[in-house]
């Protein structure tokens, strides 16, 4: 058996939570539009819903730790199912206005962080270490197929009115609590690890989380390699969209471009658990010209060395590549996203897989850490190339984001410390990874 009672629970509170956000996504700004007809407040709503993220991720971390992640998502739930009856009870009043609802947004969006990091070390937690990861892969493809789905059943569901898609996600929510009410038997977590029996200062024990993170040469060099992916990944798909959208390219037809990334992502995690077969193949083919062989195993495909974070990198820089020589080809582009989304749905499960080395007591501080860094520098690449965008053209920027890209790929092979914490030695694990 892949998954266990408790890891069920978990990966199906997880789904309910992640369908509410996602449809959320669409729903805010159309709402916002609707109340004032101005583009400008529905960005204003979008970004109070976004906001918490970069407040709440290391008190989220520290709070879940203290509290055991089941019982703070389960709350966290229950309080974002509140928050979309008592926006419902707003609107049969008629008393909504748009402050409103960036209030719900910004509270929103708060507890979303809040039930994040805690469904992390959940999920994480509660599966079976025997089959770890097979079983983060399978919520790794939950992760992007929600992801697809989300979005448009959001636009379908605002269609029926703005009451029934809150409504709807009230639902969500309060399910998604439901769902942890009942922990499971022999639940790995159940509240504070041995190191918290003796209470600490809140920001003593965020710092922990840091000291945890640095004391991990992987998930340190991993999170690093994360937050630069996701600046040069955001800033692309920024500028990329913008510079469709002046070209004349159809909503719709962005729509379906972007969407090429959540597929990417699904196919990543379904191959997951057969990564172990297919590198097995890859150095038997690949010993048959020693060459091949030998960067086969130095970039980490192969044998013990194996590492998905540098596949990840490589990838990456293969994609801006493809999107800078095409010059933004939307064909093009979509295919980089593809062999994004696909080389991240893979290495996030490597991550997870890694992450279960951490003491439980300790795993949402980690990942709060780790998701601050990695979200904090990835918010500031966006604005800084829609500037540089601006001012030297489209070829210019997205060939020096393609460089940037190379460059980090380049210095985590080629830098033996960064090469080395980044393919842990899966030989030393109980874990088939």
């Amino acid at each position: 058996m892949v998954a266990s009672q408790g890891f069920v629970r978990s990966w199906s509170a997880s789904a309910l939570s992640m369908l509410g956000t996602r449809t959320l996504s669409v729903i805010y700004p159309l709402l916002a539009m609707a109340l004032t007809g101005s583009a400008a407040w529905a960005g204003w709503v979008v970004f109070a819903s976004m906001l918490p993220g970069l407040l709440c991720y290391l008190p989220a971390g520290t709070i879940s730790d203290r509290l055991g992640p089941r019982r703070v998502m389960l709350w966290s739930e229950a309080l974002r199912a509140l928050l979309m009856a008592l926006l419902c009870g707003t609107m049969l009043a008629g008393m909504l206005r748009i402050e409103h609802l960036l209030a719900v947004a910004f509270l929103e969006g708060g507890l979303a962080v809040v039930t994040s990091v805690a469904e992390a070390a959940l999920v994480t937690t509660t599966a079976r270490q025997a089959r770890l990861h097979t079983a983060l892969a399978m919520h790794e493809t939950t992760v992007h197929a929600i992801a697809l789905a989300g979005r448009p059943l959001g636009g379908a569901l605002y269609a029926l009115g703005p009451l029934t898609a809150f409504l709807s996600n009230a639902f969500f929510f309060a399910m998604s609590a439901g769902v942890l009410v009942r922990p499971p038997r022999a639940a790995p977590e159940t509240g504070p690890g041995p190191e918290t029996g003796e209470r600490r200062p809140m920001l003593r024990e965020t710092v922990m989380g840091f000291r945890e993170v640095w004391r991990h040469p992987f998930i340190r060099s991993a999170t690093i390699l994360t937050a630069l992916i996701n600046l040069i990944v955001q800033s692309l798909t920024v500028v990329s969209i913008s510079h469709m959208t002046g070209g004349g390219l159809n909503p719709a037809v962005i729509g379906t471009i972007l969407s090429a990334s959540g597929v990417g992502g699904i196919i990543g995690g379904l191959i997951s658990p057969r990564r172990r077969r297919i590198s097995r193949k890859i150095h038997e083919k690949a010993s048959r010209r020693m060459s091949a062989a030998i960067f086969a195993e130095w970039v980490g495909l192969t044998r013990h060395g194996r590492s998905m974070l540098l596949v990840h990198a490589w990838m990456c820089s293969l994609a801006l590549l493809l999107t800078a020589v095409t010059g933004i080809a939307p064909l093009a582009f979509a295919v980089a996203l593809l062999m994004i989304g696909l080389a991240g749905g893979l290495s996030n499960v490597t991550i997870r897989t890694v992450l279960s080395d951490v003491p439980h007591h300790m795993t949402a501080r980690v990942v709060g850490v780790s998701r601050l860094v990695s979200y904090g520098v990835a918010a500031l690449g966006p604005p800084l190339f829609t500037v540089f965008y601006e001012r030297a053209g489209a070829g210019l920027t997205v060939g020096t984001l393609a460089l940037a890209m190379v460059v980090v790929a380049l210095s985590m092979t080629v830098v033996p410390p960064f090469r080395k914490s980044l393919s842990p030695n899966w030989a030393t694990r109980k874990v088939t990874a």
